[in-house]
Protein backbone atom coordinates (compact mmCIF):
# COMPACT_ATOMS: atom_id res chain seq x y z
CA UNK A 1 0.00 0.00 0.00
CA UNK A 2 1.78 3.36 -1.04
CA UNK A 3 1.56 6.34 1.45
CA UNK A 4 -0.46 9.23 -0.07
CA UNK A 5 1.80 12.62 -0.89
CA UNK A 6 1.27 15.58 0.95
CA UNK A 7 -0.74 16.98 -1.09
CA UNK A 8 -2.94 14.44 -1.88
CA UNK A 9 -3.40 13.56 1.81
CA UNK A 10 -4.50 17.38 2.46
CA UNK A 11 -6.61 17.37 -0.77
CA UNK A 12 -8.69 14.27 1.02
CA UNK A 13 -8.60 15.88 4.27
CA UNK A 14 -10.01 19.31 3.17
CA UNK A 15 -12.39 17.04 1.03
CA UNK A 16 -13.48 15.01 4.63
CA UNK A 17 -13.97 18.54 6.33
CA UNK A 18 -15.85 19.81 3.35
CA UNK A 19 -14.07 22.59 2.56
CA UNK A 20 -14.82 22.65 -0.47
CA UNK A 21 -13.24 25.99 -2.09
CA UNK A 22 -10.16 25.26 -0.06
CA UNK A 23 -9.86 21.71 -1.97
CA UNK A 24 -9.92 23.96 -5.39
CA UNK A 25 -7.68 26.38 -4.75
CA UNK A 26 -4.80 25.60 -1.89
CA UNK A 27 -2.77 24.23 -4.63
CA UNK A 28 -2.83 27.41 -6.22
CA UNK A 29 -2.14 29.41 -3.13
CA UNK A 30 0.87 27.31 -2.30
CA UNK A 31 2.42 28.06 -5.63
CA UNK A 32 1.70 32.20 -5.21
CA UNK A 33 3.24 31.92 -1.64
CA UNK A 34 6.35 30.16 -2.80
CA UNK A 35 6.78 32.74 -5.59
CA UNK A 36 5.89 36.05 -2.78
CA UNK A 37 7.80 33.97 -0.21
CA UNK A 38 4.79 34.12 2.25
CA UNK A 39 4.87 32.57 5.70
CA UNK A 40 3.09 29.23 6.75
CA UNK A 41 0.46 31.70 8.49
CA UNK A 42 0.26 33.87 5.35
CA UNK A 43 -0.15 31.11 3.60
CA UNK A 44 -2.81 29.64 5.60
CA UNK A 45 -4.56 32.40 6.06
CA UNK A 46 -4.83 33.10 2.43
CA UNK A 47 -6.75 29.45 1.95
CA UNK A 48 -9.01 30.54 5.05
CA UNK A 49 -9.62 33.31 3.44
CA UNK A 50 -10.84 32.20 0.28
CA UNK A 51 -13.07 29.46 2.21
CA UNK A 52 -14.74 31.89 4.23
CA UNK A 53 -15.76 34.33 1.11
CA UNK A 54 -17.11 31.14 -0.56
CA UNK A 55 -19.08 30.01 2.25
CA UNK A 56 -20.49 33.48 2.71
CA UNK A 57 -21.74 33.50 -0.30
CA UNK A 58 -23.46 30.26 -0.59
CA UNK A 59 -25.28 30.91 2.48
CA UNK A 60 -26.18 34.53 1.21
CA UNK A 61 -27.48 33.14 -1.90
CA UNK A 62 -29.65 30.22 0.47
CA UNK A 63 -30.80 33.48 2.00
CA UNK A 64 -31.95 34.95 -0.97
CA UNK A 65 -33.37 31.88 -2.18
CA UNK A 66 -35.59 31.01 0.54
CA UNK A 67 -36.94 34.85 1.01
CA UNK A 68 -38.46 34.51 -2.32
CA UNK A 69 -38.15 38.26 -3.10
CA UNK A 70 -39.74 39.44 -6.38
CA UNK A 71 -36.57 40.94 -7.41
CA UNK A 72 -33.40 42.51 -6.64
CA UNK A 73 -33.58 46.01 -5.77
CA UNK A 74 -31.70 48.41 -3.28
CA UNK A 75 -31.96 51.22 -1.90
CA UNK A 76 -29.43 53.10 -4.02
CA UNK A 77 -31.50 51.99 -7.02
CA UNK A 78 -34.41 54.67 -5.53
CA UNK A 79 -34.81 57.32 -7.79
CA UNK A 80 -35.79 59.92 -4.94
CA UNK A 81 -36.49 62.88 -7.78
CA UNK A 82 -38.64 60.89 -9.06
CA UNK A 83 -40.82 60.49 -5.47
CA UNK A 84 -39.64 63.89 -3.96
CA UNK A 85 -42.10 63.16 -1.14
CA UNK A 86 -39.95 60.33 0.52
CA UNK A 87 -37.93 61.16 3.37
CA UNK A 88 -34.56 60.34 1.85
CA UNK A 89 -32.97 60.82 5.58
CA UNK A 90 -35.68 58.16 6.97
CA UNK A 91 -34.73 55.67 4.08
CA UNK A 92 -31.45 56.05 4.93
CA UNK A 93 -31.12 55.85 8.30
CA UNK A 94 -33.66 52.59 7.90
CA UNK A 95 -30.72 51.21 5.55
CA UNK A 96 -28.49 51.14 8.90
CA UNK A 97 -30.67 48.21 9.86
CA UNK A 98 -30.90 49.71 13.14
CA UNK A 99 -34.83 49.13 13.22
CA UNK A 100 -34.59 45.43 13.58
CA UNK A 101 -32.27 45.74 16.42
CA UNK A 102 -35.02 47.94 17.83
CA UNK A 103 -38.05 45.59 17.04
CA UNK A 104 -39.73 48.87 14.79
CA UNK A 105 -42.11 47.53 12.14
CA UNK A 106 -42.45 50.05 8.65
CA UNK A 107 -45.69 50.63 6.62
CA UNK A 108 -44.86 51.99 3.63
CA UNK A 109 -48.05 54.22 2.03
CA UNK A 110 -48.58 55.25 -1.53
CA UNK A 111 -50.54 55.04 -4.58
CA UNK A 112 -49.25 51.94 -6.99
CA UNK A 113 -46.18 52.77 -8.81
CA UNK A 114 -44.28 55.11 -6.70
CA UNK A 115 -42.07 52.95 -5.19
CA UNK A 116 -43.17 51.44 -1.99
CA UNK A 117 -42.34 47.56 -2.79
CA UNK A 118 -38.98 48.47 -3.93
CA UNK A 119 -37.89 50.42 -0.77
CA UNK A 120 -39.16 47.32 1.03
CA UNK A 121 -37.63 44.98 -0.70
CA UNK A 122 -34.36 46.88 -0.81
CA UNK A 123 -34.41 47.06 2.85
CA UNK A 124 -35.17 43.33 3.15
CA UNK A 125 -32.50 42.27 0.71
CA UNK A 126 -29.90 44.60 2.78
CA UNK A 127 -30.77 42.53 5.85
CA UNK A 128 -30.54 39.18 4.49
CA UNK A 129 -27.04 40.34 3.28
CA UNK A 130 -25.96 40.96 6.67
CA UNK A 131 -27.10 38.01 7.71
CA UNK A 132 -30.65 37.73 8.69
CA UNK A 133 -33.23 35.87 7.35
CA UNK A 134 -35.48 38.15 5.21
CA UNK A 135 -39.45 36.52 3.75
CA UNK A 136 -41.60 38.02 1.21
CA UNK A 137 -45.10 37.44 0.70
CA UNK A 138 -48.11 39.53 -0.72
CA UNK A 139 -51.15 39.95 1.96
CA UNK A 140 -53.36 37.80 -0.30
CA UNK A 141 -50.91 34.66 -0.70
CA UNK A 142 -50.10 34.69 3.19
CA UNK A 143 -53.38 34.82 4.17
CA UNK A 144 -54.88 32.31 1.45
CA UNK A 145 -51.54 29.61 2.88
CA UNK A 146 -52.76 30.15 6.69
CA UNK A 147 -56.29 29.50 6.30
CA UNK A 148 -55.14 26.46 4.28
CA UNK A 149 -53.45 25.48 7.25
CA UNK A 150 -55.86 25.52 9.19
CA UNK A 151 -57.97 23.88 7.10
CA UNK A 152 -55.43 20.83 7.12
CA UNK A 153 -54.43 21.24 10.60
CA UNK A 154 -50.98 22.25 10.42
CA UNK A 155 -51.48 25.94 11.48
CA UNK A 156 -49.00 26.08 13.64
CA UNK A 157 -46.01 25.22 11.36
CA UNK A 158 -47.34 27.14 8.71
CA UNK A 159 -47.20 30.26 10.93
CA UNK A 160 -43.68 29.63 12.20
CA UNK A 161 -42.59 29.97 8.51
CA UNK A 162 -44.02 33.80 8.58
CA UNK A 163 -43.29 34.73 12.11
CA UNK A 164 -39.29 33.21 12.32
CA UNK A 165 -38.13 35.32 9.69
CA UNK A 166 -36.14 38.08 11.22
CA UNK A 167 -37.39 40.43 8.28
CA UNK A 168 -40.79 40.24 6.61
CA UNK A 169 -42.36 42.07 3.99
CA UNK A 170 -46.04 41.70 3.52
CA UNK A 171 -46.87 43.41 0.71
CA UNK A 172 -50.46 45.16 -1.40
CA UNK A 173 -52.55 44.69 2.09
CA UNK A 174 -55.95 45.82 1.46
CA UNK A 175 -55.63 45.42 -2.44
CA UNK A 176 -57.83 42.24 -2.13
CA UNK A 177 -60.46 41.90 0.22
CA UNK A 178 -59.62 40.19 3.78
CA UNK A 179 -62.67 38.65 5.71
CA UNK A 180 -62.73 38.37 9.00
CA UNK A 181 -60.97 34.55 9.73
CA UNK A 182 -58.26 36.27 7.03
CA UNK A 183 -57.78 39.18 9.23
CA UNK A 184 -57.82 36.90 12.70
CA UNK A 185 -55.23 35.07 10.85
CA UNK A 186 -52.79 38.28 9.72
CA UNK A 187 -53.55 39.34 13.23
CA UNK A 188 -51.66 36.29 14.42
CA UNK A 189 -48.72 36.75 12.37
CA UNK A 190 -48.37 40.80 12.88
CA UNK A 191 -48.80 40.04 16.62
CA UNK A 192 -46.23 37.11 17.25
CA UNK A 193 -43.84 38.62 15.29
CA UNK A 194 -43.86 41.76 17.37
CA UNK A 195 -43.76 40.14 20.87
CA UNK A 196 -40.70 38.04 19.18
CA UNK A 197 -39.02 40.84 18.18
CA UNK A 198 -38.71 41.05 14.57
CA UNK A 199 -40.51 43.84 12.27
CA UNK A 200 -42.79 43.34 9.69
CA UNK A 201 -42.59 45.67 6.35
CA UNK A 202 -46.02 46.49 4.79
CA UNK A 203 -46.61 48.00 1.74
CA UNK A 204 -50.04 49.67 1.24
CA UNK A 205 -51.99 51.84 -0.52
CA UNK A 206 -55.16 51.81 1.59
CA UNK A 207 -54.90 54.15 4.06
CA UNK A 208 -53.61 56.85 1.91
CA UNK A 209 -56.17 59.22 0.01
CA UNK A 210 -56.14 60.53 -3.78
CA UNK A 211 -54.45 63.54 -2.88
CA UNK A 212 -51.66 62.03 -1.27
CA UNK A 213 -48.17 60.58 -3.14
CA UNK A 214 -45.62 58.54 -1.16
CA UNK A 215 -45.01 58.36 2.50
CA UNK A 216 -42.35 55.99 4.99
CA UNK A 217 -43.40 55.79 8.11
CA UNK A 218 -42.45 53.87 11.50
CA UNK A 219 -45.81 52.09 12.87
CA UNK A 220 -47.35 51.46 15.71
CA UNK A 221 -46.87 50.91 18.68
CA UNK A 222 -44.99 53.97 17.90
CA UNK A 223 -46.96 56.90 19.09
CA UNK A 224 -45.66 59.83 16.28
CA UNK A 225 -45.24 59.42 12.74
CA UNK A 226 -41.59 60.30 11.19
CA UNK A 227 -42.49 59.66 7.84
CA UNK A 228 -43.23 62.00 4.96
CA UNK A 229 -46.75 62.99 3.28
CA UNK A 230 -47.70 65.58 0.67
CA UNK A 231 -50.39 66.55 3.64
CA UNK A 232 -50.24 67.17 7.51
CA UNK A 233 -50.37 63.65 9.08
CA UNK A 234 -52.71 62.89 11.91
CA UNK A 235 -52.40 60.19 14.60
CA UNK A 236 -56.06 59.39 14.80
CA UNK A 237 -58.26 57.77 12.02
CA UNK A 238 -60.71 61.73 12.92
CA UNK A 239 -58.08 64.04 11.36
CA UNK A 240 -60.21 66.43 8.28
CA UNK A 241 -60.99 64.71 5.02
CA UNK A 242 -58.14 63.82 2.24
CA UNK A 243 -55.62 63.86 5.65
CA UNK A 244 -53.11 60.54 6.15
CA UNK A 245 -54.01 58.59 9.07
CA UNK A 246 -51.85 56.10 10.67
CA UNK A 247 -54.91 53.22 10.78
CA UNK A 248 -53.61 50.22 10.26
CA UNK A 249 -55.29 48.91 6.73
CA UNK A 250 -56.68 45.61 8.91
CA UNK A 251 -58.59 45.40 11.58
CA UNK A 252 -56.97 45.61 15.06
CA UNK A 253 -58.61 44.11 18.19
CA UNK A 254 -59.82 46.37 20.49
CA UNK A 255 -57.48 45.25 23.23
CA UNK A 256 -54.59 46.07 21.98
CA UNK A 257 -56.18 49.06 20.46
CA UNK A 258 -56.44 50.03 24.42
CA UNK A 259 -52.68 49.68 24.96
CA UNK A 260 -51.31 51.61 21.67
CA UNK A 261 -53.06 54.25 21.74
CA UNK A 262 -51.22 56.94 22.78
CA UNK A 263 -53.97 59.14 23.91
CA UNK A 264 -55.22 59.54 27.60
CA UNK A 265 -58.15 57.73 28.44
CA UNK A 266 -60.64 59.95 29.92
CA UNK A 267 -61.42 58.50 33.91
CA UNK A 268 -64.77 57.44 34.52
CA UNK A 269 -66.62 56.98 37.91
CA UNK A 270 -68.56 53.56 38.69
CA UNK A 271 -72.22 55.16 37.25
CA UNK A 272 -70.72 55.58 34.25
CA UNK A 273 -69.13 52.63 33.73
CA UNK A 274 -72.32 51.15 34.95
CA UNK A 275 -74.59 53.17 32.54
Amino acid sequence: MTTPSPYEQLKNDLGYLQLGRATECFATVADRAKEENWSHVEYLAAVMAEQVAATTNRRLAARLRYARFPYVRSVADFDFSFQPSVDRKLVEDLASLRFIEENRPIVFLGQPGCGKTHLAVALATKAVEAGYRGYFSTADAMVRTLLQARREGNFATKLRGFTAPSVLVVDDVGLLPIDTEGAGVFFHVVNARYENGHPTLVTTNRVCPPGATCSVTRWWPVPSSTGSCTKRWYSTSKGPRGACVSTPPWPRHPRHDRHLDPRPRPRRDRAQWLA
